[in-house]
């Protein structure tokens, strides 16, 4: 009852939708007395149709509803202005996230807890579950490396749902804001991060299925690189590489190095063409990574440290290879990807520094994944 009357405004996507994969926003409309005035897109659109960096997703008025849709991802707009804080009273929020710090719904959920405390709107959070599940993993996001990103001292792969990083938020920046988290029912993490009876409909354009998920804190990483992260085949963000690529001089090299780091997935010599983004048309060499049953353990599978000591090996390897990709990306037109995506510069330093060891990577993240653990605690709904 505490939402009639209001003027409602939701925030969401093709994902956003019950268990019998019906629009949520849709099951609003038809089986609530709610009133809704405005939908927000975020990246890849309402529509969820983009692909990815920096293609502005554009306002239209919905077809089928009397209310506009208005993007919350361009070049110059990815708040909510005054013009879109005077159409509703309550945002709601639903929002399929996938666990890691850079995949930009979640930026796009602080960003108008911000702007609501601000404008003294309540927010409501629909809580879905985190495909990654509980494990910490990367380095806390050092504030100088703040981006579209990383909007948020956390590491990559934060272990939480998106209403406990919401309750997570307000209290670490303090705001004044009216929020409610709707909680799950019968929701276990530590038993299964993603429920089985759960369909799975893709929260943006790559993100094909939850393996695709559980691999997406680490092989998010070479967006940053020349490597191809397989964007423009059936498995994006699950393999990587580049024509030519010496894979088994690689592997074996990794294998040597940290083979700790590798456990919890199977690795396989995979080769791709990619019809769309880097290397398209070209055959590429490389590595899948096998992120399902039975080769799947979500304690041991560290994705971070697994693509972190590929590029390690890949520049000990290959040392001419022109491994960065220069900006700009995601309306970042000065510091390099690779430093923003990872949330500090230490990592690029590492790959390029020729004496650089698997210890030091180590002895940078430990505290600060332990950290992060401690700091996350009092927040966690299930």
């Amino acid at each position: 009852g505490r939402l009639e009357g209001q003027r409602l405004a939701f925030l969401g996507n093709m994902a956003s939708v019950s268990q019998e994969l019906k629009s949520s926003l849709g099951l609003i409309i038809s089986h609530t007395p709610l009133k809704i005035t405005c939908v927000f897109g975020p990246q890849h659109g309402f529509k969820n149709v983009e692909q990815a960096n920096m293609i502005t997703t554009k306002d239209a008025h919905s077809t089928t509803h009397p209310f506009p849709v208005l993007s919350l991802y361009s070049e110059k707009n990815r708040r909510l202005n005054n013009k879109a804080l005077s159409l509703f009273d309550t945002l709601i929020v639903d929002l399929q996230d996938v666990g890691c710090r850079v995949y930009t719904y979640l930026t796009s959920l602080f960003y108008v807890m911000e702007d609501c405390a601000r404008a003294q709107k309540a927010l409501w959070v629909l809580d879905r579950p985190n495909p990654a599940g509980r494990k910490v993993e990367g380095p806390l996001l050092n504030p100088d490396f703040k981006s579209f990103v990383g909007a948020a001292p956390m590491p990559i792969r934060h272990g939480l749902s998106l209403g406990e990083a919401a309750l997570w938020y307000r209290d670490f920046k303090k705001l004044n804001l009216e929020l409610s988290v709707v909680k799950m029912q019968g929701y276990s993490p530590q038993h299964e991060a993603w429920p089985k009876l759960m369909p799975w409909v893709l929260p943006s354009p790559n993100m094909v299925d939850q393996e695709c998920a559980r691999c997406y804190s680490g092989t998010v990483l070479l967006e940053g690189t020349n490597v191809s992260e397989a964007r423009g085949t059936v498995f994006p963000l699950k393999a990587f590489g580049f024509p030519g690529m010496p894979t088994k001089a690689i592997l074996q090299k990794m294998g040597k190095l940290a083979p700790k780091w590798l456990k919890g997935v199977a690795l396989r010599e995979v080769f791709f063409q990619p019809v769309f983004d880097k290397h398209h048309g070209q055959t590429c060499e490389g590595l899948r990574i096998y992120a399902t049953q039975p080769f799947y353990q979500e304690k041991s599978f560290s994705p971070y440290r697994l693509v972190s000591l590929f590029l390690k090996c890949l520049k000990l390897e290959v040392p001419d290879f022109d491994w960065l990709k220069p900006p700009p990306y995601e309306y970042e037109y000065k510091k390099w990807p690779i430093d923003i995506l990872s949330g500090d510069d230490f990592l690029r330093r590492w790959v390029e520094d020729k004496a650089g060891d698997v210890k030091d990577l180590e002895q940078k993240l430990l505290p600060d994944e332990k950290l992060w653990e401690e700091q996350r605690k009092n927040f966690l709904l299930y």
